[in-house]
């Protein structure tokens, strides 16, 4: 069995050549008769090498004692013609009818098995160029005969970079041994398909290694299987992550609708007239809207600076007339929105009555930071108005120094100091951002 190339042709099998040539195991063109066959694309017949017109000066005849020679060509699966069968005599030979068709016989066997070989090796190409994890597998059963576990036969160098475990080292073990917690999982799906026939998608709800992996499982012959598994944790995560956006969202949605209702129930309590509830409470809700644009806007937790910022901005004409200090405290949603409304609060009732009645009144707004997450917030104005103490306290009062004072698990106080009202809030930041709203709202 020959194939040629340009300058060569090379003994993929043989039997009876002569030494040297049994062991180098190919010979230069000069020694070729198979090359014929290749260039002809069709059976080369010489009864005698000697005497025949294409081959009489070869160096085969003299070399390797060829004297009569049948060779019929071989082709690859895809139609290129390689090389040659051949049978060889070292004395001259007539060929029968019954000679070339054993020899054509055995070039159809030779071809299957070159078609079987260029299939193996595209598909160990294949296997091991794979990005998919793959395996087969053999089932383990018990003594019942239930599938009790899968023992490894085969895996592609994927399936040690996808798991972090050892391909070559996997080889004869089970998957309990390997990962016992998806073991348990993945058994079931195993067992229908070895059981159906039909194959089976399965993606794991438990990490694998802290990863999550979609499994195509598919039956071979008796007890064995084949998979093949791609790594979709980034896909799980982000699930999750929606997941939670969605429950998030509905969490928020339902506080927000909770503080507006609080809003316009205590506005229309407390207003005079129709007209002033209406405008209370349409500001009151403009900054609600103002501090939630503030939330959904970041990426993850509120500042309590900006939320400071943002809900005394449209109360303040002249920036000299405010002073705020404090250092980069991340809040919660819920308490930002607590915090906007307190401001709000203050802002209102400093307009009306306080320090921005009047040219000269200021206001600071200070913070500061201890252990544990505990702040203390003050509100203090001054150069206003002279301050009278509240015959009775409004929903302002009551939104400031308990509901606002619960958001941060703490206390606020509202104190009406002859020059100036100051507010104090102390208590904990936390960034819950499912945290309920308090029910004294």
């Amino acid at each position: 069995m020959s194939i040629v190339d340009e300058d060569r042709q090379v003994f993929a099998g043989h039997c009876g050549l002569p030494a040297p040539w049994d062991s180098l195991g190919e010979t230069p063109m000069s020694h070729s008769f198979c090359q014929y066959v290749v260039q002809r694309g069709e059976a080369l017949e010489v009864t005698d090498a000697s005497v025949h017109e294409l081959v009489s000066r070869n160096h085969a005849i003299a070399d390797l004692g060829v004297q009569a020679y049948l060779g019929v060509p071989i082709r690859l699966p895809t139609g290129e013609l390689v090389g040659a069968l051949a049978a060889i005599d070292t004395r001259p030979r007539i060929w029968t009818q019954h000679d070339r068709k054993v020899l054509e016989s055995l070039a159809l066997v030779v071809e299957r098995e070159i078609s079987v070989g260029v299939s193996e090796l595209k598909y160990r190409r294949l296997f091991a160029d794979m990005q998919e994890g793959y395996y087969v597998a053999q089932a383990v059963r018990d003594n019942s005969g239930d599938v009790a576990d899968i023992q490894f036969e085969e895996v592609n160098p994927a399936f040690g970079q996808l798991t972090g475990l050892d391909a070559d080292a996997l080889l004869g073990l089970q998957l309990g041994e390997l990962l016992p917690g998806l073991h348990g999982e993945i058994l079931p799906a195993i067992r229908d398909v070895l059981r159906t026939g039909e194959p089976a998608l399965h993606v794991n709800t438990q990490a694998a290694g802290g990863r999550w992996f979609e499994n195509r499982i598919q039956r071979l012959d008796g007890d064995r299987i084949a998979s093949v598994f791609t790594d979709v944790t980034q896909r799980k995560r982000a699930e999750e992550q929606q997941h939670v956006l969605q429950m998030e969202m509905a969490h928020r949605v339902k506080n927000i609708m909770a503080v507006i209702n609080a809003v316009v129930a205590a506005s229309l309590r407390n207003a005079k007239t129709l007209e002033q509830a209406r405008e209370i409470t349409a500001s009151r809700i403009q900054a609600l809207a103002r501090t939630q644009a503030l939330i959904t806007g970041g990426t993850g937790d509120t500042d309590f600076a900006e939320v400071v910022r943002e809900a005394i901005a449209p109360h303040i004409d002249d920036d000299r007339r405010v002073t705020i200090d404090g250092p980069t405290i991340p809040i919660s949603a819920q308490q930002a929105i607590g915090l906007s409304l307190a401001i709000y609060e203050l802002s209102t009732n400093a307009a009306k009555y306080g320090a921005l009645k009047t040219g000269d009144g200021h206001i600071s707004l200070r913070w500061s930071v201890g252990p544990d997450q505990s702040f203390e917030f003050l509100w203090v104005e001054s150069k206003g108005p002279p301050v009278t103490l509240p015959t009775a306290s409004g929903f302002g009062t009551k939104l400031n120094d308990r509901i606002v004072a619960s958001y941060f698990e703490g206390t606020g106080k509202t104190h009406y100091h002859p020059d100036g009202v100051r507010y104090q809030l102390r208590g904990k930041t936390r960034t819950d951002s499912t945290q309920e709203l308090p029910a004294e709202a």
